[in-house]
């Protein structure tokens, strides 16, 4: 199931679809990981109401969504489709400033999969527990990811809250710390990884909004870890010497 792939990104290798990696990356153990399932729950309120006010503003906008298959973002959110792709990690490196591979940067690599490692608990927690439907579910809508048209979507898992959303703006969050000077962009990135996600009619955009306030809540936690500011060190020291990303458009 693509859940469960999405779950082995976040846990063990942020970055694992670069062809200069090998190996498996190391497991790696959370910042948080002594926090029960009931904590990580409260962190995150529950998706809109059957026919309130948010419910329908999720309906509107998904129905509006529909004017941009095929344009521009439509075809961004395909090249983001994994958090693994060579796209995703091109967008990370360029709001980050500096190229990440497991050679030159594997302390901000690591602060990634711990904090994923977290997140993927979290995150994969509430899904299962509120088990919402997909917006393509409800009317066998178009969406940009081919999974959606098998199988029901299955392969998609659950709605609420969006991985994608949560990945992107924990890692915009982070690498701010590490980079702060590049806070900007980061953020940035964060919020349009989510965004794409709308456009790619994969989720609600309550789905995505539950992503970033979830990651918003659990890096507040992450942050006041001592293995966090540790780790943090060496990738801020890693980082002022990694090599500049190509290619990448202008700020």
């Amino acid at each position: 199931m693509r859940l469960m792939l999405i779950a082995l990104m976040l846990t063990a290798a942020p970055l694992a679809a670069q062809p200069m990696m090998t190996a498996a990356a190391p497991a790696a153990s959370g910042y948080v990981a002594d926090r029960p399932p009931l904590a990580l729950m409260r962190l995150l309120p529950p998706p809109p109401e059957a026919g309130s006010t948010d419910e329908q503003a999720d309906k509107f906008l998904y129905r509006q969504s529909k004017r941009g298959i095929g344009g521009p973002l439509w075809q961004s959110a395909i090249g983001q489709l994994s958090v693994t792709s060579p796209s995703f990690v091109k967008t990370v490196s360029c709001a980050l400033g500096a190229t990440l591979t497991p050679q030159t940067t594997p302390a901000t690599l690591m602060l990634l999969r711990r904090a994923g490692t977290d997140l993927g608990r979290a995150v994969f927690l509430a899904k299962d527990y509120y088990k919402r439907p997909r917006p393509f579910s409800t009317d066998r809508g178009k969406a940009c990811d081919p999974d959606a048209a098998k199988d029901g979507g299955k392969a998609l898992g659950f709605a609420y809250p969006s991985g994608h959303a949560a990945v992107g703006w924990l890692w915009g969050l982070i690498l701010s710390d590490a980079r702060p000077e590049r806070s900007a962009a980061l953020l940035k990135f964060g919020k349009a990884t989510g965004d794409l996600r709308i456009a790619c009619r994969v989720h609600w955009a309550s789905d995505v909004t539950g992503g970033r306030l979830m990651a918003t809540a659990l890096y507040q936690q992450i942050a006041d870890a001592a293995d966090y500011k540790a780790d943090l060190l060496k990738a801020k020291s890693e980082l002022s010497l990694a090599p500049v990303p190509e290619g990448c458009p202008a700020d």
